[in-house]
């Protein structure tokens, strides 16, 4: 499945992979903090001053290079949309979003799984980021909401994991042959279509550790997003409704389909699903993005002072044809 957690956004990875140094472990140093004003010198001793360019120096010229694209970037794009997105009511959204798996503690074991080397703060600052890109993505390839919404199913599932061919079972007791867990799922099913609450069931018996914890609600999927037997069962559900068992290369489905309204759908929410949108668009061109990028730093007037950084920018910024040809 392509996605059992809504996590980090597609618009700020777009940014991250534009500039060609996408590091795993970077949100592990954007902990919610008071900023820092560091003098030109860090500390002194008998064999020679450590300054602030030494440390620069030592971090390299592309990655300091991509973090003053990504920081400038995400400045501006806030300024743009400072008077259209509530970033306050966007973080009382993404802290009720944790809220619903438990809270940070439970909610950081998730990140763990699904993302390792992503906190919660490097979560929170990532959802704001997409929003905020997405908005301006979605101004400029005119994606309205409704045709974020149009193709979007809001969802829930309970999964029941199916062993891996060749591992042994005895090492892990809760592994179930297909078998087995066919039958566990038909149980399941049988429980809820008895009456019994989805969400408590999805929380106690779902093998999607991500989900489970929320229910097993997976927010809203877009066509395309998922593998094509879960998309295929889910699209054919009317609202309330509840599937039968479905296979896929993840085991065992149990999928409901929830209502979708816009009036109920939080800003973030239908940044997700926008997302999807854009990404289908920017892979027909990839060069798309920079070209909105380019736009954008002329119409805020930025200059990047510093020759070396900017000589890597203009180089991030180049078609990926011409990219590609120089490495």
């Amino acid at each position: 499945m392509k996605k059992f957690i809504t996590t980090a956004s597609l618009s700020a990875a777009l940014v991250l992979s534009a500039c060609a140094n996408d590091d795993e472990n970077k949100d592990e140093a954007k902990e919610e903090k008071d900023d820092i004003k560091y003098e030109d010198t860090l500390a002194t001793s008998d064999a020679g001053d450590v300054t602030v360019d030494d440390i620069l120096n030592s971090i390299g010229s592309e990655e300091v290079a991509s973090q003053t694209f990504e920081i400038t970037l995400n400045k501006i794009i806030e300024d743009k949309y400072k008077d259209e997105v509530d970033i306050d009511q966007l973080k009382e959204d993404i802290d009720k979003e944790i809220e619903e798996y438990g809270g940070e503690e439970q909610f950081s074991q998730v990140l763990a799984q699904s993302q390792p080397g992503l906190t919660v703060e490097g979560y929170k600052q990532s959802k704001i980021a997409n929003v905020l890109h997405n908005k301006f993505f979605a101004d400029k390839l005119e994606i309205s909401d409704d045709d974020a919404l149009k193709d979007s199913y809001n969802a829930q599932h309970i999964l029941v994991k199916v062993d891996e061919e060749g591992e042994d079972k005895e090492d892990d007791k809760d592994q179930k042959s297909d078998k087995e867990a066919k039958k566990e799922a038909e149980d399941i099913l049988k429980e809820v279509k008895d009456g019994g609450d989805f969400d408590e069931i999805a929380k106690e018996k779902s093998d999607d550790t991500g989900s489970a914890m929320n229910g097993g609600k997976l927010g809203l999927v877009t066509k395309g997003q998922m593998v094509p037997e879960f998309e295929e069962a889910l699209f054919e559900l009317e609202p309330g409704e509840v599937s039968d068992v479905v296979k896929s290369d993840f085991g065992y489905h149990i999928i409901k389909r929830l209502d979708t309204n816009k009036e109920d759908m939080s800003e973030n929410e239908i940044a997700d699903a926008k997302s999807q949108i854009i990404n289908q668009k920017i892979q027909e061109d990839p060069n798309k993005i920079m070209d909105f990028y380019k736009e954008l730093l002329d119409e805020y007037n930025v200059k990047f002072k510093n020759k070396d950084i900017k000589e890597q920018i203009d180089k991030m910024m180049q078609p990926l044809e011409i990219q590609k040809d120089a490495e």
